[in-house]
């Protein structure tokens, strides 16, 4: 009996020293890992307490951290650990881990450039571990052959050992996560984030996770996650609420050349598949963005006030992507377009003008690709498209006047629209002044070289796009309204285009005498001849051509042909007007030249009877309609009439000497013609007296003879029916325009 009471004395006093031993224990080694810890990983530590309770076989480690460089600022901190083991679970062959707690985890990384604020720690554990390397890389090669059998076998490692692993109650409270680029200058916090798992099993049972994270600039985030360890099956569920999109703003310098941006980001997504094929994993929920505005550097603002994706399934392995509904509400913009050609959106991504050139794909990878692609057709559906509340500025800066133009109200609505398969959308929007636009379009994405398309413009208000005809032709316009219905069939690019234009009660003002205009065109002209009674003007423009070719241009022949009918009536007005009234030089069949050409002779000081005829019939119009104007412009060649002046003035000299003559008559006027400039009289005469003659005083002089021929046949017009001071003007062109080859009076008509 005394022995046993001595051996379970002697086994009592053992028990309480392994116990005290365990209880000191982790004293010891704490105090050895504070003491020794910048030998160890080179920065400062700090742990308050470390305690192990053998009768639970709980560890608890109380006020934790690893310190920064400076030893003062925490890297990696945390208020209290506590891991539980439950020892009596090795007997069923299962290592059972009953808690895992982490209250207060606080970690700050830093990163700048390919350094981060604990890339000492990495490098010294890195010098450290170069010595073991070679009997790591033994004993790797040793384990190495049996894991490749149990891979290669489909075994479980958990088999192999005979233990299964389940760690249960994973719990993490009031986390505080910190990540900062300071090259870029960005913050990321995530704060007071919590982890909860119930359990992680190492076996033919699924783990479920649950993660619930705060992000201080806004938003919160909530991950759930089921796990088969054995099967390698997941199931994932990502709830991300009002994210603030705010927080990538220092990486879009990278991209787009901006001065404030902001707006929030939801989800709602679910990810079910496995990992050993996770690109065949099928994806569904909910994604959408919302208040987003994006500030350019001028001020201006791009955005969207709410875009929402509904994903009904998408799975990149099978390239199937449906979409149950995508639905934009409120979204703006506005297009600048500036002189140099450049547009606000080439000002947006100017850092992007020298982008870096991606590294050439492996020719092999390429065909694989490609095969790839050919055996996986996409197959893309939305089964609702509605885009609602949407308006557009445009301001092009480079007419001389800035035209400025606001189309709102933009409403887009589809349904099944496939990749593959023609589908049809619809297009409304609202013009200034009540004016609208419908569009029908019908195609396959698959295809956008192949489709039909039909427009409707109504009401479109004119005089907002006065900048345009000011800058082209000079006049500005001053009211109207426009309906214009284009059908489009266009098949491999190659477009066939009917379309018809319909405009009423079109105006301009006066042409601006100080701006040079493209085109030369009689704007009030062309739009009286072209008025019917109703004062419409009606017109067809069919358009044909490839869309592809650089020289294709669809406004461009529609405008082309607007402007052909206009130089139609300034090549030759007075023909179209005659026509139009009834009267005129080619209503009674007298040759005008070009029917508003009158030939002169610049030396002459009067005009013929047929000159006068002429002009005579042309001015019967104004008797016809008093809307119209006419004036008489004068044009000769100067240089021309200078030397043939000059040589009428010698001719004229030596006559009147010769003849002893101080005044001529018309009989004296035949004779000074006759004279040829070979005559050897004259020949001397002009040799020695030329040199007097001054080409100034000669330009003044035919021109005050211009003048008195301008004078002579307004007199003599304005005797005529219908004519008055207002609808009748008789000038010479500009001094820098009297180039002209014939020397002759055209005639230009205008609207009063």
């Amino acid at each position: 009996m005394k022995k046993r009471y001595i051996a379970l004395i002697v086994l009592a006093a053992l028990i309480v020293i392994v116990f005290a031993a365990l209880k000191v224990a982790p004293g010891i080694a704490k105090n050895y890992i504070v003491n020794h810890s910048e030998e160890i990983i080179g920065r400062k530590m700090k742990i308050e307490n470390v305690e192990f309770s053998p009768f639970s076989f709980t560890v608890t480690v109380d006020d934790f951290a690893i310190y920064e460089p400076d030893g003062t600022t925490p890297f990696v901190a945390f208020e209290k650990f506590r891991i539980n083991v439950n020892p009596t679970h090795l007997i069923k062959k299962e290592i059972s881990v009953s808690e895992i707690y982490l209250k207060g985890l606080y970690t700050r990384v830093a990163q700048k450039g390919d350094k981060f604020n604990f890339s000492d720690i990495l490098d010294k554990f890195a010098t450290d571990s170069t010595a073991d390397s070679t009997t790591a890389k033994e004993e790797a090669a040793k384990t190495a052959p049996a894991i490749d059998s149990a891979q290669a076998l489909n075994l479980d490692p958990n088999e192999m050992i005979g233990f299964s692993v389940a760690v249960e109650n994973i719990t993490l409270e009031k986390g505080n996560i910190i990540y900062e680029d300071l090259k870029v200058g960005s913050k990321i916090h995530i704060q007071d984030f919590s982890v909860a798992i119930p359990a992680v099993y190492f076996s033919n049972k699924d783990t479920d996770i649950g993660v619930n994270l705060k992000f201080a600039n806004g938003g919160d985030l909530g991950v759930k996650v089921q796990f088969n360890m054995k099967t390698q099956d997941f199931g994932v569920n990502v709830t991300l609420n009002k994210l603030a999109l705010s927080v990538a703003k220092p990486y879009l310098n990278d991209f787009i050349k901006y001065k404030d941006f902001e707006g929030s980001l939801g989800a709602n997504l679910n990810v079910a598949g496995n990992v050993n094929n996770v690109l065949s994993s099928n994806v569904s929920g909910t994604v959408s963005v919302d208040g987003i505005k994006l500030t350019e550097t001028s001020g201006k603002t791009l955005g969207v006030s709410h875009v929402g994706v509904g994903i009904a399934k998408a799975n990149l392995n099978e390239m199937d992507f449906r979409v149950d509904s995508v639905i934009v509400n409120g979204a703006f913009a506005h297009l600048d377009l500036f002189k140099n050609g450049k547009t606000n959106i080439d000002v947006l991504l100017e850092p992007l003008s020298n982008p870096a050139k991606a590294e050439p794909a492996d020719s092999t990878e390429n065909e694989e690709s490609k095969t790839a692609e050919k055996s996986k057709p996409l197959k893309a559906v939305i089964k609702k498209l509605q885009v609602a509340n949407t308006n557009v500025t445009a301001t092009d800066h480079t007419p001389k006047q800035t035209f400025n133009y606001k189309v709102s109200n933009i409403a887009v609505n589809g349904s099944n629209i496939n990749f593959n398969t023609p589908c049809t959308i619809n297009v409304s929007a609202a013009f200034p002044e009540g004016g609208v636009l419908n569009l029908k379009y019908k195609g396959a994405l698959s295809d956008i070289g192949t489709m039909d398309a039909y427009i409707s413009v109504k009401n479109l208000a004119l005089k907002h796009f006065s900048p345009y005809s000011h800058h082209y032709t000079g006049y500005p316009i001053s009211s109207g309204t426009m309906a214009f219905a284009s059908e489009n069939k266009m098949n491999d690019w190659n477009i066939d285009s009917k379309n018809t234009i319909d405009i009423y009660n079109i105006d301009v003002a006066d042409k601006d005498g100080n701006t040079d205009p493209e085109f030369t065109v009689p704007m009030k002209v062309g739009l009286y001849i072209l008025k019917d009674k109703d004062d419409k003007i009606e017109f067809d423009v069919p358009v044909k051509g490839n869309v592809q070719d650089p020289e294709f241009s669809y406004l461009k022949i529609v405008w082309q042909t607007v402007m052909n009918l206009l130089i139609k009536v300034a090549l030759s007005p007075l023909k179209i007007v005659g026509n139009v009234a009834a009267t005129g030089a080619g209503a009674i069949g007298i040759d005008l030249g070009k029917n508003d050409e009158i030939y002169i002779d610049p030396l002459a000081s009067s005009f013929t009877s047929e000159q006068f005829a002429k002009a005579q019939k042309m001015v019967e119009v104004l008797a016809k309609d008093k809307k119209l104007k006419l004036n008489f412009v004068q044009n000769f060649n100067m240089k021309k009439t200078v030397e043939a002046y000059k040589t009428h003035k010698l001719k004229t000299d030596f006559y009147k000497a010769t003849q002893n003559k101080t005044t001529l008559n018309e009989l004296d006027e035949k004779a000074i013609v006759a004279i040829e400039d070979k005559d050897s009289a004259y020949a001397a005469y002009a040799a020695e007296h030329a040199k007097e003659l001054d080409r100034k005083t000669m330009e003044k002089e035919i021109l005050a003879m211009a003048e008195a021929r301008n004078q002579e046949l307004l007199k003599t017009l304005q005797q005529q029916p219908g004519v008055t001071k207002k609808n009748l003007t008789i000038t010479t062109a500009p001094r820098g325009s009297l180039t002209q080859r014939k020397a002759m009076y055209k005639v230009q008509v205008d609207v009063q």
